[in-house]
């Protein structure tokens, strides 16, 4: 006859080798998690180095958007200054006009009601000159 296989397990009591499995199996899960813990942090500090990255990008981004827009405010206050200088200008020549023009018909009222010869020359009115004589074709 053959030996009977050792039924310790279904009699109630443990084989030996199972806290042994037990204790193994513990041991590969602990050791995973330290693994998953160490993996976890690693990524943590990889992708919170990719965000100061990204976050350093953008703000070069918006320095240099800062810059262009202050180099057109200036160039447009440059501008706008210029503009308000040909104003006043304006403004200048405009009143200087008008007193030049107030002063014309001022001139011109008084030499009318003088009816005296013209200030500017004492000689007399030029005569008329003669006619212009017609071209002759030349043969």
């Amino acid at each position: 006859m053959t030996p009977a296989p050792d039924n310790s397990a279904a009699n109630g009591t443990p084989l030996a080798w199972v806290p042994w499995l037990q204790a193994g199996v513990t041991a590969m899960l602990l050791v995973l998690f330290v693994v998953m813990v160490g993996k976890t942090r690693q990524q943590s500090a990889a992708i919170r180095q990719l965000q100061e990255q990204v976050q350093g990008l953008e703000n070069a981004r918006a320095l240099e958007r800062t810059a262009g827009l202050e180099q057109q405010l200036r160039t447009t206050v440059e501008r706008l200054q210029v503009v308000e200088r040909n104003s006043a200008r304006i403004d200048a020549l405009s009143s200087a006009n008008a007193n030049l023009s107030q002063e014309l018909r001022r001139l011109r009222g008084n030499q009318a009601t003088e009816a005296a010869p013209s200030p500017l020359s004492d000689e007399p009115p030029l005569a008329p000159l003669p006619p212009l004589k017609p071209a002759t074709p030349a043969n």
